[in-house]
């Protein structure tokens, strides 16, 4: 008798984008889900089985994993299947890797990956579960997008805000750690709303109240430079300190960076204005690997990981490009 293949989905566990997708994932097919950031997709890869289903999403390829994901999608591929949703800039090189590796991708930097993984599934999905790629879209500064504004069209767009920012809230508060998001995707399997979801309310409230006391902070402690602004924060959500700096001292573009003293390194947040013209994404994708760290991600949102004793020759190398 044939086994039957397990479905698995490896999804970005950071922000609402990532696990609205792992949510329709398992909505479709089923199987368990791992909400993981950058550094440990490949370790979760390596511990999933040859014949199996597996969808990895939000999670965007650079140098430093790509060469190691495209010999786990080999070996997956061999015996099982492979989909691989994403919206970040993927090389073309590491594209067609990827394609020769039997990999069913579905790439755009057009729609979120939420959005994507919706489309790709809709007609195995209850048609409710729209609701959680317009959840993804404006959390992700991605719900002016064609398909992103059409599936929004369709419900009351004040709702569909209040429950997005409070489910972003909720996880920022939380640190978005793997417990409290595989809570969110239990809970949507029955279709809640944010609102319905243990904790989320609460967390929510909280985390607006934190972020009345950055507003205050922003304004002291904030660095201007030309045509950007920046600040240090312990925050565990610097994106969205980020997006409070453009706001308090208006500027187009902004990051937040935390320092991890136990690595020896600083995370960081990118945000830019909707009319902003920079490409931050690929700003970041090309000056970290030049100082030993990794970033990537889209024209008005992107992360970053740089050794904790490059911060100011980085401060220089995105000024020259921002600015070119």
């Amino acid at each position: 008798m044939k086994e039957e293949r397990k479905t698995y989905c490896i999804s970005h566990g950071k922000d609402v984008d990532g696990i609205a997708s792992a949510s329709i994932v398992k909505l479709a097919n089923g199987g368990k889900t791992f909400l993981v950031n950058y550094d440990k997709i490949i370790e979760t890869l390596e511990n999933i089985p040859d014949n199996a289903n597996v969808y990895v999403c939000d999670l965007g390829m650079n140098d430093s994993i790509s060469e190691r994901f495209i010999e786990e999608c080999n070996r997956i591929t061999k015996k099982g299947k492979f989909t691989y949703i994403d919206h970040h800039i993927l090389k073309p090189s590491t594209k067609k890797n990827i394609l020769k590796a039997k990999v069913k991708l579905i790439h755009s930097r057009k729609e979120c990956a939420g959005v994507l993984t919706y489309e790709l599934l809709k007609k195995k999905v209850p048609k409710e579960a729209a609701i959680l790629a317009c959840y993804a879209a404006i959390t992700d500064y991605m719900d002016h997008q064609q398909i992103a504004k059409s599936l929004i069209s369709n419900y009351d767009r004040q709702l569909v805000l209040l429950e997005s920012t409070m489910l972003a809230y909720a996880l920022a508060y939380d640190g978005a750690k793997p417990q409290f998001g595989n809570k969110i995707v239990d809970a949507f399997q029955e279709l809640s709303f944010p609102h319905e979801i243990k904790d989320v309310p609460e967390l929510a409230n909280k985390q607006a109240e934190r972020m009345k006391n950055i507003m205050k902070i922003v304004n002291k402690e904030a660095k201007s430079y030309k045509n950007f602004a920046c600040m240090e924060s312990s925050n565990p959500t610097i994106g969205l300190v980020a997006n409070m700096i453009i706001g308090e001292l208006n500027v187009p573009v902004a990051f937040a960076y935390r320092h991890n003293t136990i690595n020896g390194h600083y995370e960081m947040s990118f945000r830019a204005r909707y009319n902003s013209k920079a490409e931050l994404g690929k700003i970041v994708a090309k000056i970290t690997p030049e100082l030993g760290g990794m970033g990537g991600g889209h024209n008005k949102a992107c992360g970053a990981r740089i050794p904790d004793n490059k911060l100011n020759k980085f401060i220089k190398l995105f000024s020259a490009e921002l600015n070119k």
